[in-house]
C-alpha cells in the first residue's frame, strides 16, 4: 500500500502542474487573455470558460483524490501508540485534500471571484492543512528518523499562510497562490517518501 501511496502522491502534483500548463496554454484568449502571473488558477475552471470541466477534473478533482488516497494510507500505517497529534493531523490532512478536490466540483464564478462555494473550498483547503502540518511536526518532534518530515511540516505550516497573506504584498497574488499549492503538494509527496510510520 505504501508503494501505491507514493505513486499517488507524485501523480497528484504531476497531474496538477501538467493541467495548469496545458490548459493555460491552449485556452483561447478571452477578455484580456489568461496569464499565470495575473489570473487565479481557478479561472481555468470557471463557469463559461472553454475547457473548464476538463481542467477542474484534471487540475483539482483527480489530484485532490490522489492526495487524499496517499494521506489516508499514512493513517493506516500508524501504530496503536501513535501520538494524538499525528492522528488528528492526518485526518485534517485528508480533509485538506478533499477540500482541494472540491474546488473542481465548485467552479469559480467570474462575477464573484472572491466569494461563493469555490472560495469556501479554497479556504477549507488551507485552513485544514496548516494545523495538519503543524500537528505532524509536533507529533514527530522526538523521532530522529523523521527529522526531515518534522522540518518540512513546520516550514509548510508557516510558509503557506505567508504565501496567502504576506506574499501578495510583494508578488502578484496569482504567483503567491501557485506557490501555496506547490508547498502543499511538496508536503504530501515528501511525507509519503519516508518509511512507513509503523517502522518508527
Amino acid at each position: 500500500m505504501n508503494r501505491y501511496a507514493r505513486i499517488a502522491a507524485h501523480a497528484a502534483w504531476l497531474l496538477f502542474v501538467a493541467s495548469a500548463a496545458i490548459f493555460g496554454a491552449i485556452l483561447p484568449a478571452q477578455h484580456d487573455g489568461f496569464s499565470h502571473l495575473t489570473h487565479p488558477l481557478a479561472w481555468l475552471g470557471a463557469r463559461s470558460v472553454p475547457g473548464a470541466i476538463g481542467f477542474n477534473l484534471c487540475g483539482f478533482v483527480l489530484p485532490g483524490v490522489l492526495a487524499a488516497f496517499a494521506l489516508w494510507s499514512i493513517r493506516g500505517a500508524m501504530p496503536k501508540n501513535t501520538p494524538w497529534a499525528m492522528r488528528i493531523g492526518v485526518q485534517l490532512a485528508v480533509l485538506s485534500a478533499l477540500a482541494f478536490a472540491a474546488q473542481g466540483l465548485l467552479p469559480l464564478d467570474l462575477n464573484d471571484p472572491n466569494g461563493g462555494p469555490h472560495s469556501l473550498a479554497w479556504t477549507l483547503w488551507w485552513l485544514s492543512f496548516v494545523p495538519a502540518a503543524a500537528l505532524f511536526a509536533w507529533g514527530l518532534r522526538r523521532t530522529p528518523a523523521r527529522a526531515g518530515v518534522v522540518a518540512l511540516s513546520a516550514i509548510a505550516a508557516l510558509a503557506l499562510p505567508l504565501m496567502i497573506f504576506a506574499a501578495p504584498l510583494v508578488v502578484p497574488i496569482a504567483v503567491a497562490q501557485r506557490a501555496a499549492f506547490l508547498i502543499w503538494f511538496a508536503w504530501v509527496a515528501w511525507i509519503n517518501q519516508a518509511p512507513p510510520l509503523s517502522r518508527v
